[in-house]
């Protein structure tokens, strides 16, 4: 098995900070990756949560993108929706946008105090994994498959990287859960994927 190497790109550069693309993969791998679009300042914790994970999994991939800045707002400097990342823009993600991962993890922020459970996986998974996240935090956890944090589209990029647009889970979280609960989210996934569910 060949081993994964970590690569950074700087996308774009302020005077107080940063747009940092991240890829950690072997260049072969298919089975899972996970991913946090909106890292560092962004959507605080959802790198360490996608990083965290790809680390206990056998067999993982992350991309990220993290934004920093001392003086201005990251979410208002690189908060792209998620449907709006392409390889042409996101050159570490080209490399593996055709890959055609079996699962793909996207982890996120909500400014509410819940977790939702979106992307364009299966209704059955999707309830499997809000049961599981349900018993390891603190807040309300929600299956979605419509409305304004579902990511369901198929532009999205957490499904147009699953094999046949249909492997995409998308997580949007609370502040208080990736701040205080995010290991107990990324074990809760470790446990699913062991399991079989994702």
């Amino acid at each position: 098995m060949t081993r994964a190497t970590v690569r950074t790109r700087r996308l774009e550069e302020t005077d107080t900070g940063h747009y940092t693309e991240l890829l950690s993969d072997d260049g072969a791998n298919d089975e899972v990756l996970v991913c946090a679009a909106h890292g560092g300042q962004v959507e605080p914790w959802t790198a360490e949560q996608a990083i965290a994970l790809t680390a206990r999994l056998p067999s993982a991939s992350c991309w990220a993108c993290l934004g920093y800045d001392d003086r201005r707002k990251p979410f208002e400097l690189w908060h792209p929706p998620s449907s709006a990342f392409s390889p042409e823009e996101y050159p570490l993600l080209g490399e593996i946008a055709d890959r055609g991962f079996e699962t793909v993890v996207s982890f996120h922020g909500l400014g509410d105090d819940r977790v939702l459970v979106g992307g364009a996986t299966d209704a059955e998974t999707k309830r499997r994994v809000s049961d599981r996240l349900e018993t390891a935090v603190s807040t309300p956890v929600e299956s979605v498959s419509s409305g304004p944090y579902a990511g369901v589209s198929p532009n999205n990029f957490v499904n147009w990287l699953s094999r046949d647009g249909a492997g995409g889970l998308q997580l949007e979280q609370s502040r208080a859960v990736r701040d205080e609960e995010r290991a107990a989210v990324v074990g809760a996934l470790e446990a699913l994927r062991s399991d079989g569910v994702l």
